[in-house]
């Protein structure tokens, strides 16, 4: 295997990361590799994909406002869209810097705009309310309305990081809206454990009326759903499972006399004690 291959193969890993822990994993690839200039060529097409797949929240260069960098909004290869600001900027994935504003009014002439920005705010109501330090960007990607919401809770210092993911795509001309929800949660205190889980979900939107609330409210019920989903699997999990793997009765079929033990300690002390 060349070096290049090598390199390749360490920078993938980064696709693999636990949520808040890119950055760990590449320090951990720059020790391996140990070759900053041949990784930096490599890497930042890597970068690029993970933080469009972690839906990074950055701020818009130059404006008071903050979008996701998703597939649904890069204009090319390092250019990204904020629908809500009509900007257009660079973005350096490697030290997630944005840079080069630029006035883009191209997406003002799509016949979804307006149903995008009405979905814009009402999911942003829906995720204030629902999720602390929540965000969405609603964009219009090949004739249908994609909205991406995230939540992130990083606490590394209590050993555990989690991620809420969640896109969803909304046809005007078919009025249906398929959605797919992704939680991951890595816990490493003495161990590593991770909760990786995806649900897809397929909506008939009723037409007319109010299209983008009634839009935002099947995303909520649907959230609520998958939501109400894993409390039931934990639930089950501590009730359930986890009973199943203790025994009730020791091998002798008895249960354990924790009195008497107590008694053959103390004894044990004392006679110890005399000799």
């Amino acid at each position: 295997m060349s070096a290049d291959d090598r390199i390749a193969k360490a920078a993938s890993l980064l696709l693999h990361s636990p949520p808040g822990e890119v950055d760990d994993v590449f320090n951990d690839i720059r020790g391996i590799v140990n070759d900053d200039e041949a990784l930096q060529e490599q890497i930042e097409p890597v970068l690029a994909e993970s933080n469009m797949q972690q839906l990074l929240v950055v701020a818009v260069p130059g404006k008071e406002s903050k979008v996701l960098l998703t597939p649904y909004n890069q204009i090319d290869e390092n250019r990204y869209l904020d629908p809500n600001t009509n900007t257009v900027f660079s973005f350096d994935h490697l030290r997630r810097i944005g840079s080069d504003p630029e006035e883009y009014t191209e997406n003002m002439s799509d016949e979804n705009e307006e149903l995008r920005a009405e979905l814009q705010k009402a999911l942003e109501q829906y995720v204030q309310s629902h999720f602390k330090d929540g965000a969405v960007s609603v964009f219009v990607h090949e004739g249908s309305v994609v909205s991406c919401i995230v939540s992130n809770k990083f606490s590394p210092g209590n050993f555990w990081n989690g991620s809420w993911r969640a896109v969803w795509s909304f046809n005007p001309g078919s009025n249906q809206l398929n959605g797919s929800i992704k939680v991951r949660v890595h816990y490493f205190e003495d161990g590593n454990v991770q909760l990786d889980t995806q649900s897809d979900f397929s909506r008939d939107v009723e037409a007319g009326g109010d299209v983008a609330n009634k839009v935002a409210k099947l995303i909520g019920q649907s959230e609520a759903e998958f939501q109400q989903g894993i409390n039931d699997g934990f639930r089950q999990l501590s009730e359930k499972t986890f009973k199943g793997l203790r025994r009730t009765l020791p091998v002798t079929r008895n249960k354990i006399d924790w009195e008497k033990i107590a008694n053959y300690k103390i004894g044990g002390e004392l006679a110890n004690a005399e000799n």
